[in-house]
């Protein structure tokens, strides 16, 4: 086995690019986490590094960095691009930027990146609805495809409950006392037996339902036929909501992604 000072440039930027592209998961990237660790413990020490931020009149303002093998700072918002820069030792150097937060504005069309969801609100009817009323019961729906493969498994779809809703639990049946312990959030256990989803109209069946208070995830696989997953939500609270985009990712390749386009649900006083 190899040490980790033995180990070449060229495999960290192998191991930045999977990063980068989004291959990664929560087992891959707890080893990714402890390899470049062991890498910055055998970096003979001597590197200097530094950052400044470019303005928009051009001129740079160097960043204190605090100490240590990962150093950390803020870039606000007011910076133009960044520089980054080394001096002294041999070993190479990376940075990563991130940046977090919400869209200033709702997508304006769908993204279908392997994954296609659509998402509408419905009446009884499958008519779809803009205005609702306090009290009453209507319906999301959810369509669901692959477009470049015949099937993905493993992908997760969320889809934010609009202000002013909640999700309507389907009362089932009793439960078998024969089966202790079943999970009755997964098909695997019951497969009539999920909190939500209207039975007759829903042809996607999920592998396992988290339901939350602001939002429900679903866990499956899709194929090129479009399926529908349709559950019942009810209106709480008058006014008007932002209704926010469904969202659709491989878990284990989070470059497959689908993104439905948001819209706007009027609540009014019965």
């Amino acid at each position: 086995m190899a040490s980790a000072a033995a180990v070449p440039p060229a495999a960290l930027d192998a191991v930045g690019a999977a990063v980068t592209s989004r291959h990664v998961h929560s087992l891959s990237a707890a080893y990714t986490l402890l390899a470049l660790d062991a890498y910055a413990r055998s970096t003979p020490a001597g590197v200097t590094l530094g950052i400044a931020e470019v303005g928009q009149d051009g001129r740079q303002k160097p960043l204190p960095l605090p100490a240590g093998a990962l150093p950390r700072v803020a870039v606000t918002d007011a910076a133009r691009s960044i520089v980054f820069s080394r001096s002294g030792g041999q070993a190479p150097a990376y940075y990563a930027l991130s940046e977090a937060g919400f869209d200033r504005s709702a997508p304006a069309a769908d993204v279908a990146q392997g994954l296609e969801v659509i998402r509408e609100i419905v009446d009884a009817k499958g008519a779809v609805l803009t205005k609702v009323k306090v009290g009453e019961e209507f319906f999301v729906r959810l369509r669901l495809r692959t477009t470049g493969r015949d099937r993905l498994d493993q992908i997760a779809v969320v889809d934010l409950l609009p202000g002013g809703t909640e999700a309507v639990i389907e009362r089932q049946a009793t439960a078998d006392s024969s089966e202790p312990g079943a999970d009755p959030a997964s098909t695997r256990a019951r497969p009539s037996a999920l909190p939500v989803g209207v039975p007759g109209v829903t042809t996607w069946t999920p592998r396992h339902v988290d339901l939350r208070d602001d939002r429900l995830v679903l866990y499956g696989s899709a194929t090129r036929s479009a399926s529908t997953f349709v559950y019942r939500v009810r209106a709480t609270n008058a006014g008007v909501f932002q209704v926010p985009p469904a969202f659709a990712e491989g878990m284990y390749d989070r470059s497959v992604t689908g993104l439905s386009t948001a819209a706007t649900l009027e609540v009014v006083k019965p």
